[in-house]
């Protein structure tokens, strides 16, 4: 179901769902692009029948570029030991101030995939989000099954797939993103098998390995982050993605950047070639993480709300943790950027 050639979508995932639904192509036959407006910008649709779609962002030539990526945001009415409503505001807020080309979300959009509700706190709360035009990409987690059995997820799924995507992703769980020529986001269903011969690890190194060649930086965002805090409990198979990295990272032409969320918290890490980031500090009860094992950023702070901005500006892509303080007072400056790395493009 989910094989094929790389899919030639283009188009745009809003904060209240996609502003353009993919049309359906033959595989032998060119794509009929359908335009669409997006503010000043315009995207294309085209679609192929039987495969995940992939999508395109529009950028200005020659102008930096920049990506907010966090996760654990767990918009919902609730608080206390569940989520930290302020904090998840501020940082919505913070990043709409940003303004930027994409937001890319990875998991636990909300805290009850059953309850359409907590969507609706999610498009009341980004509303400027929407109003500013920023498409958000996002990637499935464990909460957005919340309320569901294993054996019928599909009124979970339901939820997710109208507040992003609607027919352009039902009946998908993964899928991918060209934001302009030179980046290329893999957003992964961590809840699904990504064993060998799995449908989705097929589909995976399919899109990997046929990445264009203008491509020079490929982000991959799931919700189980595959390098963490190895004291933190493992789920399905998110090492896998480490595993096939740690083979061919070096042989591919982009450098690949892959972004977890599910911890509390932020690490950095780098093995075999691939820069490895969890940030999943969106606004959920926080969890302290050890650092130790190679952790790179070394932050002395337990508890950090928090998102990363990255920055692409010529062959470097910049990322900066921009962290929300929540105990400070009010008058103060609740603002910092602890930690920064820069990753360059292959030769």
């Amino acid at each position: 179901m989910y094989l094929g050639k790389r899919l030639g979508v283009l188009s745009v995932l809003g904060a209240a769902g996609l502003l353009a639904a993919a049309s359906p192509r033959s595989p032998a036959s060119p794509p009929s692009p359908v335009t669409v407006a997006v503010g000043s910008a315009s995207t294309q649709s085209t679609a192929e029948s039987g495969a995940p779609p992939s999508f395109d962002v529009p950028v200005t030539p020659g102008q930096p570029l920049t990506l907010v990526v966090y996760g654990d945001t767990r918009f919902s009415r609730r608080g206390g030991d569940v989520v930290n409503p302020y904090a998840r505001r501020e940082l919505v807020q913070k990043i709409a101030d940003e303004n930027p080309t994409a937001i890319l979300i990875g998991g636990d959009l909300v805290y009850e995939g059953r309850n359409p509700d907590d969507y609706d706190v999610y498009r009341s709360e980004t509303a400027e989000w929407t109003s500013r035009r920023i498409p958000v990409f996002a990637a499935l987690g464990n909460h957005e099954f919340r309320g569901c059995s294993a054996d019928d997820a599909e009124p979970c799924l339901e939820n997710w797939w109208t507040a992003f995507g609607g027919l352009a992703l039902r009946p998908f769980r993964w899928y991918s993103v060209r934001i302009g020529a030179e980046i290329l986001a893999v957003i992964l269903d961590s809840d699904a098998h990504l064993k060998p011969g799995s449908e989705q690890r097929i589909w995976f190194e399919h899109v990997i390995a046929g990445a264009e060649p203008t491509v020079r930086f490929v982000l991959v965002v799931l919700h189980y982050p595959p390098v963490r805090d190895p004291f933190y409990p493992r789920a399905l198979d998110e090492k896998q993605v480490a595993s096939y990295l740690s083979r061919k990272a070096r042989s591919l032409r982009a450098q690949v950047v892959v972004v977890g969320s599910h911890v509390h918290n932020y690490e950095r890490y780098y093995r075999d070639g691939v820069t490895y980031l969890v940030s999943g500090g969106g606004g959920a009860k926080p969890v302290p993480a050890a650092r130790m094992f190679g952790e790179r950023s070394k932050l002395k702070t337990s508890v950090n709300y928090h998102y990363v901005r990255l920055v692409l500006d010529g062959n470097r892509l910049t990322g900066t943790m921009v962290r929300f303080d929540a105990a400070v007072d009010r008058s103060a400056n609740p603002w910092s950027e602890p930690d920064r790395f820069e990753i360059k493009a292959k030769d």
